[in-house]
């Protein structure tokens, strides 16, 4: 068995919201659903469950697999629970860009100065609202200590805590087919999936202190903001600047303070920090590929960036001979001190021993960002529900997600939501990667959701038995993507009142109905203060 390291949090990240005595909800009110136990609830099976990590996704998983019954197992390699949330000062110092395998990894990536780029009201589980302060941050747009401690109180509103292993890295995953100590065991892996054999070490440990338990299914959560996607150009190998990776990017600190900087990438992380570089760069180059300066409308206004910033398109070659930069324009900029490469991340699950010499449809790939075969970026066709993946998709409101995933899958597993035949899923995977051709979408870009998570989301709920999530999740979404568009420097911080004013409001009034308290969150605050 598996020894277990529960979880210690510190009293000022677990304070639980307590809990108003309501009146009864008129007809239509969003309710939270209650805890089930295994006596209430509507199907027989019930199930130990390997859980892979104790983020975001990881907790939602354990809290909607212990909702219907089952008996999750957390295991978490870092001290606390929260994932990417949890802030790390740490950098791999000895491989900045992250391409090296046998690097000394840290999996954190996020910076000092980070702030969500969403509202707390929209990022919130619906079973637990972060309408509430919980480790002093009190922004609407807060910093990552505050929705670490929002993780941490999520934890424990759910006891969650005593089924979370801390400091404990999964190993090796591998199906067993055919025990031979199960009756019928062909015809259970034909319904469930195999059983699964997992094995552990404690962080730090010798390498052949593995322990070893079984397990009826196994849910995938380890994120994807670990494993560096680094490109490369030619003249990559002799260019004479730093290249690094944004992974490994904490604060402003000298290796760009005066230089000249390159950032590569446009997305949230390397638009916030080439505006961040900038106040301590004598020159920050922004690129992106396909980027246009000259085009009449961009994604942000141009007046809008620091006035030692240029914006170009994407990379296309290093220039040793005048540490340059290439662009896809045909234009150099000479003398670059560092590029930053703002280029996002790898889905990575080295712990996985899903190949089959005699079934290649097991093989589970995460080729070009595509992690495949999988039914509705979830399930293994051939070995659903014993194999499952949440928080996949990106450009996506994720704690609200990963709930409704979380609960489709506990509820595959216990049979009272059925799946359909493998055939049928695997069909459907294949059908939907069909599109992405038909509709020019590129393979790395298959997780993307955008706005299509919305009608993903409320497909799961049904499949669920739930009601779909509150429609104001969707506008508060939409305004703050219109905000950020118009005015990029400040859109977290006003203007008041609101261009989401309304759902803010409904956001408050679901979770006042549903018996929490609500916080009045600081509105306005000085332009340029994190």
């Amino acid at each position: 068995m598996i020894q277990r390291h529960t979880v210690r949090l510190a009293s000022r990240y677990t304070r639980a919201w307590s809990v108003r005595p309501t009146s009864p909800r008129p007809h239509g009110t969003f309710v939270r659903a209650r805890r089930r136990t295994s006596a209430m609830a509507t199907a027989d099976r019930r199930v130990r469950v390997a859980v892979v990590g104790g983020g975001a996704a990881g907790l939602a998983a354990a809290k909607e697999l212990r909702a219907e019954g089952h008996t999750p197992v957390v295991f978490e390699q870092g001290t606390h629970v929260g994932g990417v949330w949890v802030y790390d000062p740490r950098v791999e110092s000895d491989d900045v860009t992250g391409t090296d395998p046998s690097r000394a990894k840290v999996h954190g990536s996020m910076y000092a100065s980070l702030r969500t780029n969403l509202p707390r009201e929209v990022m919130g589980y619906p079973s637990f609202p972060f309408t509430k302060v919980f480790a002093g941050d009190d922004r609407r747009f807060c910093g990552h200590g505050e929705v670490r401690a929002y993780l941490a109180a999520y934890a424990e509103h759910h006891t969650l805590t005593e089924h979370i292993n801390t400091s404990t890295e999964v190993v090796k995953a591998e199906p067993i087919h055919g025990s031979s100590s199960e009756k019928d065991s062909a015809a259970e892996d034909s319904r469930w999936g195999p059983r699964w054999r997992v094995h552990t070490r404690r962080v730090g440990a010798s390498p052949d202190s593995i322990q070893t338990d079984t397990f009826d299914a196994v849910v995938v959560c380890n994120g994807h903001y670990s494993e560096p996607r680094t490109p490369t150009y030619p003249g990559s190998d002799a260019w004479p600047g730093v290249q690094t990776h944004s992974h490994n990017y904490r604060t402003p600190d000298d290796t760009f303070a005066g230089k000249k900087i390159v950032v590569l990438g446009a997305m949230a992380s390397g638009e916030d920090l080439s505006r961040e570089i900038a106040t301590v760069a004598s020159e920050v180059v922004l690129a992106a590929r396909g980027f246009d300066p000259t085009a009449e409308k961009n994604d942000f206004p141009i007046e809008s960036y620091p006035a030692n910033a240029k914006l170009k398109p994407g990379i296309v070659e290093l220039i040793p001979e005048s540490s340059g930069v290439k662009f896809e324009d045909g234009s150099v900029e000479s003398g670059v001190d560092v590029i930053l490469y703002a280029t996002g991340y790898k889905y990575a699950f080295p712990f996985l021993d899903v190949e089959s010499d005699e079934d290649e449809n097991e093989i589970v790939s995460a080729e070009d960002n595509c992690v495949s075969p999988l039914y509705k970026h979830v399930f293994s066709p051939s070995l659903a529900p014993s194999l499952s993946f949440i928080g996949l998709p990106w450009k996506v409101v994720p704690f609200p997600q990963f709930e409704v995933q979380g609960r489709w899958i506990a509820k595959a597993l216990s049979g009272s939501a059925e799946l359909p035949g493998r055939d049928v899923m695997s069909k459907a995977s294949e059908a939907f990667e069909k599109s992405l051709e038909t509709r020019a979408v590129a393979k790395r870009h298959a997780h993307r959701m955008g706005e299509a998570q919305f009608e993903y989301n409320d497909e799961l709920a049904h499949l669920c038995g739930s009601p779909p999530l509150g429609t104001w999740r969707a506008e508060m979404y939409r305004a703050t993507g219109v905000r950020k568009r118009s005015e990029p420097r400040t859109y977290r911080d006003g203007p008041t009142p609101w261009s989401d004013a309304d759902a803010r409001e409904a956001a408050r009034r679901e979770a006042s109905s549903c018996g929490f308290e609500v916080d009045p969150a600081r509105d306005e605050v000085e332009v340029g203060v994190a």
